[in-house]
């Protein structure tokens, strides 16, 4: 099965409601072998676009707080980071 070809314009909403839909399809265990391997390619590729776009927004949201900071206009606070979880070839999360 061939899987739709990701469109570089993603949005972050629609990539993660792709992403949510491939897990659901791979935690089924109804996939055969090839199609479950394909949907995990396609999930990991998304998986990389969502991190991509956090960390496109975490970095512009910390320039926009440098600038009001420096303009004494708002008080701030640490973001976390955005970690990418990884998975282990059982399926559990690291």
């Amino acid at each position: 099965m061939a899987l739709k070809k990701i469109s570089k314009n993603i949005k972050f909403e629609e990539a993660l409601a792709d992403l949510e839909a491939t897990v659901d399809k791979l935690e089924s265990g109804e996939l055969p072998l090839e199609e479950a391997i394909e949907q995990f390619k396609y999930g990991t590729e998304l998986s990389q676009i969502c991190l991509e776009k956090l960390n496109r927004a975490k970095a512009e949201v910390e320039k926009l707080k440098t600038e009001a900071a420096a303009q004494d206009q708002v008080e701030t606070e640490e973001f976390g980071d955005f970690e990418q979880e990884t998975v282990s070839g059982d399926g559990t999360e690291e």
